[in-house]
């Protein structure tokens, strides 16, 4: 055991009447200083402001959300093989987002014709609007050939009525029989 800690050697030490100076002495913290120069702080006004502050962050998150339901669902399906359609898809999503819920959709996605969750959607969007880049003639992407085969023969139901623009020149073809 070292000789430093043991209380005869503490009792006997002669280094504790006097602190060298200058030296790095703890102070007290900035709360007891303003304790002691302010006295105690009344903490119910700041209680009162912090309750009236949540309500009211409450209640915007309350009005925010009840905006958001109130703005129509769109739906952008798109089909594309270089990436010219998808980007136009999001230009035209970036603005209307700022009056509609928008959501996207890519045709020539890995399981996109195995995709239920978009018929779902669909369902339930005021608006679809098709983008599509075209091969060759005029046709499909390869890819989503058979995402728009299974829903326009299985799913056309699903349009009927329904508000449908279309940004492509083989899905117009497609789009008049439904």
């Amino acid at each position: 055991m070292s000789s430093s800690t043991s209380p005869a050697y503490l009792g006997l030490n002669k280094a504790q009447e006097y602190t060298l100076k200058p030296a790095y002495i703890i102070g007290m913290g900035f709360l007891q200083l303003e304790t002691n120069y302010f006295g105690p702080r009344d903490r119910t006004k700041a209680v009162n402001d912090l309750i009236r502050s949540m309500y009211l962050a409450l209640l915007f998150k309350r009005m925010v959300s009840r905006y958001k339901m109130r703005k129509q669902p769109v739906l952008i399906i798109y089909a594309s093989v270089t990436g010219n359609a998808a980007n136009y898809a999001y230009d035209l999503g970036n603005i209307l987002s700022s009056s509609c819920n928008v959501t996207f959709f890519d045709a020539c996605g890995v399981n996109a014709s195995k995709d239920e969750k978009v018929l779902s959607v669909i369902e339930s969007t005021t608006l679809t609007i098709f983008v599509s880049s075209t091969q060759g003639n005029g046709e499909l992407p390869s890819l989503s050939r058979k995402f728009f085969s299974f829903l326009f023969d299985e799913y056309g139901h699903l349009l009927k009525g329904k508000n449908c623009a279309v940004l492509g020149k083989l899905l117009c073809i497609a789009l008049l029989h439904v």
